[in-house]
């Protein structure tokens, strides 16, 4: 689900070739976004396949034995499903339970504090706490001013059409001419302006207009957040309207975004254990049976 207070920046990719060679480089690079998701997958052991997000170092698979160490992390409170309080006022969610679960693999003894986004960085820039796990977007500005993880996720873009749509394909030639749905001034609009521009595309102000008019037939299909879909497809605004289309896309240059753990400058030990934890996650299925708990369906 995409956390609205987050800013749409983008960040390097790639570069169309000459223009003789422009119309072969779009057709691979859209090979490249259509694959590049379901390719290496790592599985967990109960069958549940995912990508390998994160280049896992082979040291951390046989890592030496540490001397005990504490931190304190901080977890933005409301950014479902990564980290959010329940019902209960529980901190529940994808990068808690991750975080918690790479602490113990690195011997780390970890408590997490919940709180409002606008704190976060505030709160490591004073040294109250070791790394922020949740929340802020993994800019070259954040880069530049903290240490960061490793990613454990990558976002992606996916088309959707109504459920026995005669689309069989979200590739450039199958959507031409017909009506797709994009929000207005995002990221994953500038993408269909730069690649789909044969489609008819249409502009909403919101992803809740621009599904519901999907699911009353004035779209042929529609792009957005990958995370953001699923839960739409199954929560009660699309009536089991609607399904992916194709796999997920990347596009570091628009929509896709890394996530992982900002950590202190100085808290160096912490970032190598954090990471060594979230290679042993990826490698023994961990962090696929931790997405499966928490994603409605299956994202790439």
């Amino acid at each position: 689900m995409t956390h609205t207070r987050k800013p749409d920046g983008d960040l390097k990719w790639w570069s169309v070739g000459i223009a003789t060679f422009q119309k072969l480089n779009l057709w691979l690079s859209f090979v490249f976004l259509t694959t590049a998701l379901v390719a290496s997958p790592a599985r967990a052991e109960e069958g549940i396949s995912y990508p390998g997000f994160r280049y896992v170092d082979p040291a951390s698979l046989t890592p030496p034995q540490f001397q005990p160490l504490g931190a304190v992390l901080a977890a933005d409170q409301d950014f479902a499903p990564w980290s959010f309080l329940d019902a209960s006022g529980q901190l529940k969610g994808i990068a808690v339970d991750l975080a918690l679960q790479a602490c113990a693999a690195a011997q780390m003894q970890c408590t997490i504090q919940s709180m409002p986004f606008d704190q976060l960085l505030g709160q490591l820039r004073a040294g109250n706490v070791s790394a922020v796990i949740s929340g802020p977007q993994l800019t070259p500005e954040i880069a530049a001013e903290f240490q960061l993880t490793r990613p454990y996720f990558k976002s992606s873009g996916r088309f959707v059409v109504r459920t026995g749509s005669s689309i069989k394909a979200p590739d450039v030639r199958s959507l031409a001419g017909l009506r797709l749905g994009m929000v207005a001034n995002t990221s994953h609009a500038r993408f269909l302006e730069q690649y789909y521009s044969r489609s008819a595309l249409t502009p909403f102000d919101t992803p809740a207009a621009m599904l519901e008019a999907l699911r009353t037939g004035q779209l042929d299909a529609a792009f957005g957040d990958t995370v953001a879909l699923a839960f739409w497809m199954d929560g009660e605004a699309s009536r089991g309207c609607c399904s992916y289309l194709g796999k997920a896309m990347v596009s570091e240059a628009t929509f896709t975004r890394s996530l992982g753990f900002v950590v202190a400058n100085g808290a160096d030990d912490v970032r190598s254990r954090l990471d060594i934890g979230l290679d042993q996650l990826e490698a023994n299925g961990t962090t696929a049976s931790i997405l499966a708990r928490y994603l409605p369906q299956p994202v790439w």
